[in-house]
């Protein structure tokens, strides 16, 4: 048996250059594990758009549910061929595996790393029924009033809760916590004033502060975004080193031949770097950035250390 597939390993590797060769020969899969309308499933069908112009076929499959997690399995089962690949945010690599009591695939060994796309900031805004205009103003009724704000967020363990528990915990304040199926719940109620603060995307958010129907006090991200400079941050108004952005990339099975691993990236980053997508994907108030996928693969690995400290910080825990 074991020179039955040492035999079978040789051919492959034997194979895998005419693979590579020849790839893509048929339809790239790219799945996505949120529903369409959400930053990873636009961002994904502006790059399949553009990467089918050279390479034919890529299509988009959402597999929705527990957290991205239901995705990232189908993908960590898939053929490593490097026709199923998946663009998926940190809440893959770095939340889940800490957050969930166990996650049904091995966040930093059955993945490989093709490109980052964009770094994804939240916003702290808030309700005009809040009587403050800036983030000093903020922490100051706050702290006069624990316990009297609800927050929103994107469900029990997305990355909007726990930024959101994190930032009570070093800002040293208290808010109730009332979770929502998704951003589009969540937004809604806090334009209605059924909650007062919520973390929230730019895009979601920036007609109805125009309007004055809510304020963006700050970033979560640890620098300002380019398309919104006058933005501060969190970590210059008072938390030094707050850094919660959360990062997009694209990802792939485990084992695809680096050839095609290299394809990919190229695919992807000369995507990205097209002026239709670069300007429509940083339009969403995010920083726009490429990698290698070695680049990538470092950074999955020091996302997954620094959430493992941050998961626990802020005490959110699912079964």
């Amino acid at each position: 048996m074991l020179r039955f597939l040492a035999v079978l390993a040789a051919a492959f590797w034997t194979l895998a250059p005419a693979l590579a060769q020849n790839y893509p020969a048929r339809t790239v899969r790219i799945v996505v594990g949120t529903s369409p309308g959400g930053s990873p499933d636009v961002f994904a069908r502006l790059i399949a758009q553009k990467m089918s112009e050279s390479w034919g076929a890529v299509v988009i499959e959402n597999r929705i549910g527990a957290n991205g997690n239901i995705a990232a399995e189908i993908v960590s089962k898939s053929a490593p061929d490097g026709y199923t690949a998946y663009v998926c945010d940190s809440a893959i690599w770095a939340i889940n595996p800490h957050l969930y009591a166990k996650v049904p695939y091995r966040p930093l060994e059955d993945f490989a790393g093709i490109s980052t796309i964009s770094t994804l900031p939240t916003f702290l805004t808030i309700h005009p029924s809040v009587p403050a205009t800036t983030y000093a103003e903020f922490i100051a009724y706050a702290k006069k009033n624990p316990g009297k704000l609800a927050y929103a967020s994107a469900g029990n363990g997305s990355i909007h809760h726990i930024t959101t528990e994190l930032f009570k915990s070093l800002a040293g304040i208290e808010m109730v916590h009332v979770p929502y199926k998704g951003m589009g719940q969540a937004g809604p109620a806090l334009i209605a004033g059924d909650v007062q603060v919520a973390f929230s995307s730019y895009t979601a958010m920036a007609q109805y502060a125009r309007a004055g129907k809510v304020r963006i006090l700050a970033s979560a991200d640890g620098k300002r975004t380019p398309a919104l400079p006058d933005i501060p941050t969190i970590a210059e108004l008072g938390i030094p080193g707050f850094d919660m952005a959360s990062m997009l990339g694209v990802l792939v099975p485990a084992g695809v031949p680096r050839d095609i691993v290299a394809k990919l990236n190229a695919g992807v980053v000369a995507a990205v770097a097209s002026p239709e997508v670069n300007d429509k994907i940083a339009g969403f108030g995010v920083r726009v950035g490429t990698s290698t996928p070695e680049q990538f693969d470092a950074l999955m690995r020091a996302e997954y250390e620094k959430y493992a400290k941050l998961v626990k910080l802020s005490g959110a825990k699912l079964d």
